[in-house]
């Protein structure tokens, strides 16, 4: 930062030092204005913001700070229109300016007036526009997410919100939109964050990271369960446990089930664990029905391997010992044509 000096001391928005401070100084004390009667007055506390939008020419302290306390309050309609330094002539420019030579700056502007602000490690400063503050914005974050947590069910927690501190718009009209890809889900999602201008132009496009803890009953084996073994309800029981670090959980519907591969008493029941149960199972006994020319015949079956509805099957005819190919009609029978 350089501050230069005619008339009206002014912040280099190009934010390189290129001269002696010294003398820079000594050139602001020249021209800065004397304090007003209010910023002498009475003992009053404000706060400067982290990030703020200025109109100009000048930069006016009720442009970058808040009074914090009562006697501010009072004094705010004078203390707010002191004149600061010259802002950029470029609307949309941007200035960030450290806390020890905004410290300085504001010194020399407002004399020891300028000890009542408390002022953050960093001031960043757009000439026009608006901003989104950090907590506006992450205000309109968790306002765009709860609804999506009622979806997940359970006790949902968000933590580990990484977002912009601030977002600039170049005029007042511009408006943030928030979406995201993919529906939200347990553990790590990304958040976008476009500013679009009111006829749908999107202006720019940044990220926003949240962790989202998702606590529920999920079914658990109530019993070591071993492979191809049916899952019914006397070996499954509910534990409460994070979705975020247990994912691919079966959520207990759908079915019948049987097991993919074997699973430890209190161990939690993933979709990988699961496998349907086909229609036909081998070793089991099904009606074998004959449909020809003039005749229909029923007798029984035992089916040699295993199949879905529609799928053909081998099946020993239980009379004869003869193994007969057939098609799947239902849990119980088997046709050949």
């Amino acid at each position: 930062m350089s501050m230069k000096s005619k008339q009206h001391p002014s912040i280099d928005t190009g934010g390189v030092v290129r001269c002696v401070l010294a003398a820079c100084l000594a050139a602001i004390l020249l021209a800065a204005p004397a304090p007003t009667g209010a910023a002498k007055g009475e003992r009053w506390k404000g706060l400067v913001r982290d990030v703020a939008c200025v109109k100009g020419p000048d930069v006016l302290l009720g442009e970058i700070a808040d009074p914090v306390d009562g006697a501010a309050r009072r004094q705010w309609p004078t203390l707010s229109t002191i004149r600061l330094w010259k802002a950029s002539d470029k609307t949309g420019h941007v200035v960030t300016v450290p806390r020890d030579k905004l410290g300085k700056v504001l010194k020399y502007y407002m004399g020891d007036a300028a000890a009542n602000l408390a002022l953050p490690s960093q001031l960043t400063v757009q000439t026009g526009g608006r901003v989104i503050t950090s907590a506006e914005l992450k205000e309109r974050v968790v306002a765009f997410l709860t609804p999506r947590a009622r979806d997940l069910g359970g006790d949902v927690h968000f933590k580990d919100l990484q977002m912009p501190n601030h977002i600039f718009f170049p005029n007042d009209y511009d408006r943030l939109v928030i979406s995201m890809t993919d529906n939200l889900e347990p553990g790590r999602n990304e958040i976008l964050l476009s500013g679009m201008t009111p006829d749908g132009k999107v202006l720019s496009r940044r990220s926003a990271v949240v962790f989202a803890d998702v606590w529920k009953a999920v079914p658990v084996a109530s019993r070591p369960m071993n492979r191809m073994e049916r899952v019914t309800r006397d070996k499954v029981s509910f534990k409460r446990m994070n979705l975020a670090y247990n994912r691919d959980v079966w959520d207990g519907t759908g079915g019948p089930w049987r097991m993919a591969r074997t699973l430890g008493r209190g161990q939690v029941f993933t979709l990988s664990h699961l496998e349907p149960v086909p229609l036909i199972e081998r070793g089991e006994m099904v009606n074998l029905v004959y449909n020809g020319r003039g005749i229909h015949l029923s007798i029984k079956a035992e089916a040699m391997g295993e199949a879905g509805a529609g799928q053909q099957v081998e099946v020993r005819n239980i009379q004869s010992n003869k193994i007969i190919l057939a098609t799947v009609v239902d849990g119980e029978t088997v046709v050949v044509r």
